[in-house]
């Protein structure tokens, strides 16, 4: 009986230490900075350049708008106190049909910045993806995180691909 529980003692030693070397052995982990290869990447910068100069075309369309809404408004406020009745209904009809307009632009602007993002960014981002997928095969990464979605709150920085990413990246950028 004595035989029997000392070897079941070395079989459960043994088997005890090569599951804990193999947990020792963790794979190799890398990460990422995404907004670090968006605002330092050729392609990046150039997203970030069109999506500027579209926004404040956008935004200056806005603006014509909201400074002719106020334009009437102060004009109407000056004169509301010598309108008759009829007139000044009048007016606030026509102010709030350019308040409404004005919200509806408002509206299908965000909408426009909200799709234009999308259609500037989302190339880029398969982009990213797809590198970062080339650079975890080619050498040998078992898992590579995303720094912000992953929540990492410390790696050192050998971990760090984001630089091998950013040059990757900056070979594919398009050209145009």
């Amino acid at each position: 009986m004595k035989k029997l529980f000392v070897r079941f003692l070395l079989l459960f030693s043994g088997f005890s230490m090569i599951c804990t070397a193999s947990a020792l052995a963790a794979g190799k982990i890398g990460y990422f900075d995404m907004p670090v290869v968006l605002q330092e990447s050729k392609w990046g910068k150039k997203t970030a350049e069109d999506f500027k100069r579209q926004q404040e075309t956008i935004k200056a369309d806005v603006d014509v708008k909201a400074k002719a809404f106020k334009a009437a408004k102060e004009e109407f406020d000056k004169k509301k106190d010598v309108m008759d009745d009829k007139a000044k209904g009048k007016k606030i009809k026509e102010l709030q049909e350019m308040q409404a307009e004005g919200e509806k632009i408002l509206m299908e602007s965000n909408a426009k910045l909200n799709k234009l993002t999308q259609d500037l960014r989302g190339p880029l981002v398969d982009k990213i993806i797809e590198i970062v997928k080339k650079i975890g095969k080619d050498s040998d990464y078992d898992y590579i995180f995303e720094r912000e979605t992953a929540g990492l709150v410390f790696a050192t920085d050998k971990d760090n691909v984001t630089r091998r990413v950013i040059e990757e990246l900056d070979k594919v950028s398009p050209k145009k």
